[in-house]
């Protein structure tokens, strides 16, 4: 997936759903958001895909999903689905510094280490790892000093245009759950220091989601910080699952031609999110 084909998409989608505009990126890209009301007093889920750029092919399975209409049977809640988070970073990993401002240009051939393959750039086009730089734990776990194609936090949480625009919006539309779509490894992530009821609620829908896709689950909490699932488990203290879709022996970037295997690990998306919902409502924290 590209920005391109993302505006092209978002034409059709314009014709049957609400589609906003949250925010802009570093330059200036608009971040969309897909918007499938079925009562404005509903509860909202929200699924965020291509927050990392080299792992846009979450981009891909989300547009699928629309596609085929697998939100359409959902009755009891809204859907707001991010369809691409970092459009700066998947221009990058897909064309290179032609896709940069000019001005931009240089100082990112130096971050990327003078190579002029970004096919597996992560950051945003300031060379910030968004998915570091939510306010959750901010900077415990550091992978990188300086601006760098991944692993950077940002000089200070949410520091980036793109994080505003995500945190701004969720905190908007309160949701009862978030997915974060990333690549690669079929794993899910959804802990973050959660305890007692809350952990309880989250476990049982974690493992809802196990076992329609058949990823496996793991705990990554004691190496995770500053990311999307992160804030809004501690911040907002809602169920939020990261699913990292693909087989680990594909290669960065995944192609479009494992979308359909992909797709078919994930196509119970509308029971699974209402299993989600009825787990949420039943606790009640």
């Amino acid at each position: 997936m590209n920005y391109s084909l993302l505006l092209e998409k978002i034409k059709k989608y314009e014709k049957e759903y609400v589609v906003k505009t949250i925010g802009f990126s570093h330059f200036n890209r608009k971040i969309l958001a897909v918007e499938i009301i079925k009562n404005e007093h509903f509860s909202t889920a929200i699924l965020i895909a291509g927050i990392h750029a080299r792992e846009n092919i979450t981009c891909d399975l989300l547009c699928k999903m629309l596609d085929l209409k697998l939100f359409d049977e959902i009755k009891d809640f809204n859907i707001s689905l991010i369809l691409m988070a970092n459009p700066d970073g998947v221009e990058l990993s897909n064309f290179g510094l032609l896709s940069a401002p000019e001005r931009a240009r240089e100082n990112l051939l130096k971050i990327n280490g003078g190579s002029f393959d970004f096919s597996l750039w992560k950051a945003n086009g300031r060379g910030v790892d968004l998915n570091n730089n939510f306010d959750a734990n901010f900077g415990k776990n550091v992978h990188s000093l300086t601006f760098s194609s991944s692993g950077y936090v940002g000089e200070f949480a949410e520091s980036e245009p793109e994080t505003v625009a995500l945190k701004n919006y969720t905190l908007k539309k309160n949701p009862f759950i978030t997915i974060s779509y990333h690549s690669k490894g079929e794993e899910i992530y959804y802990n973050f220091f959660q305890n007692g009821r809350r952990l309880e609620r989250d476990d049982l829908i974690a493992k809802r989601f196990k076992k329609s896709t058949g990823y496996k689950i793991k705990n990554v909490e004691s190496s995770s910080s500053g990311g999307y699932k992160d804030y809004c488990v501690q911040k907002l203290k809602i169920p939020a699952l990261t699913i990292e879709v693909g087989s680990d022996d594909l290669t960065h970037p995944i192609g479009v031609k494992n979308l359909d295997e992909i797709f078919l690990c994930n196509n119970s998306i509308a029971k699974d999110l209402s299993f989600a919902y009825n787990i949420f409502e039943k606790y009640k924290i």
